[in-house]
């Protein structure tokens, strides 16, 4: 009976990888940009101020993004992102370093109110009575547009 109980633990020991369980590790660190994000914007996009949000909204691109006290703000992949320019750089920003008037709101929400404020806006850009930012373009000459307090027109 010990032979039996020895010959099976020798053929377990002999038996291939496959059918054994096997642990390890893999760890990635990545110290390259310090967390740019590369985004590509070819046109100034066209930022509407919604006024339940307080802040203005990109609207027309395919980023989730806003400007802010002077700073544009980016929404992607969970993150918050940073930059001076609609251009970027972008840098990854926390959510405790966020503005207040961005921080108190949920992304879900924001998205709700820049839509609901692109469909007035699409609807008769002519007469549309809210604050239109173009960074990089001046302001709308259209009836119905405003400067926007923070516009900015030294951006590229």
């Amino acid at each position: 009976m010990k032979k039996v109980w020895l010959l099976l633990g020798v053929a377990l020991l002999l038996m291939p990888a496959g059918g054994r369980a096997e642990v390890g590790i893999n760890l990635n660190i990545n110290l390259g940009d310090g967390g740019a994000v590369p985004v590509v914007i070819e046109e100034p996009p066209v930022f509407l101020l919604p006024a339940r949000l307080g802040f203005s909204v990109a609207v027309g691109v395919p980023y989730d993004m806003v400007f802010i006290e002077g700073r544009y703000y980016l929404y992607r992949g969970n993150i918050w992102h940073v930059a001076p320019r609609y251009s970027g750089p972008w840098v990854v920003v926390g959510h405790d370093h966020l503005p207040y008037g961005l921080r108190k709101h949920k992304y879900r929400e924001i998205v709700l109110c820049r839509d609901e404020e692109y469909r007035y806006y699409k609807r008769d850009r002519d007469h549309y009575r809210g604050h239109v930012h173009h960074p990089g373009k001046g302001h709308g000459k259209g009836k119905g547009r405003k400067k926007h307090e923070d516009d900015d027109s030294s951006d590229d």
